[in-house]
């Protein structure tokens, strides 16, 4: 009678050992990364740098210039306009580009001399039509006309915003370059001594 309950006390123990092993079961997962992104995050900081600082202040001027540079009833604003609206809108992708730090995707690209390239031109650009939209508004045919419209003051304006612009975008290119120049791989020359001629090669 008493082989039972021996058969039934070892059943219950090794239920009780198949439980305590189910329970110590440990489920992983492994998550799976596309690669896109992985290197992009936030960076504000950027616009607490100069560069960053003057990236700001150029859009600031630009919204300035075509606030008084509208409404567009000469050819020349027309172009002044042209020339604010574009580089608006570049100097807007490259602030969207440092924010998300879209340059970890693709590092084969030359980001710094493109946006180097970028600025100097928009010096020249801004330049040009700034002092085209200063000096053509100034003009006889063209003074009276907008003054008597009522827009001689803005127009004169926007010219004038146009000239803080260029200077802001040439001393975004003067930061750019020092940038570009440092971020270049130092060049090392290699001198080789001149060996003198041997005595015994000479008989």
């Amino acid at each position: 009678m008493m082989a039972p309950s021996e058969t039934s006390v070892q059943t219950t123990n090794s239920r009780k050992t198949d439980t305590s092993h189910s329970v110590g079961v440990k489920v992983t997962t492994k998550a799976e990364s596309t690669g896109i992104t992985d290197n992009l995050e936030l960076n504000p900081w950027y616009f607490r740098t100069v560069p960053g600082i003057l990236k700001i202040v150029q859009l600031l001027f630009a919204i300035i210039c075509m606030g008084c540079g509208s409404p567009v009833v000469t050819s020349y604003t027309n172009f002044f306009m042209f020339v604010v609206a574009l580089y608006f809108i570049i100097t807007l992708v490259f602030c969207v580009i440092y924010f998300f730090t879209i340059k970890r995707l693709l590092p084969k690209i030359p980001w710094l001399l493109i946006e180097l390239i970028a600025t100097a031109v928009g010096v020249v650009l801004y330049f040009i039509v700034a002092v085209v939209q200063l000096a053509a508004t100034n003009r006889k045919d063209y003074h009276y006309a907008l003054y008597h419209h009522g827009y001689y003051s803005s127009y004169i304006a926007a010219g004038c915003f146009g000239l803080f612009n260029f200077i802001a975008y040439a001393a975004g290119t003067f930061f750019l370059f020092l940038e570009w120049k440092d971020s270049k791989p130092p060049t090392t020359t290699v001198t080789i001594p001149e060996t003198a001629p041997n005595p015994a090669n000479s008989h």
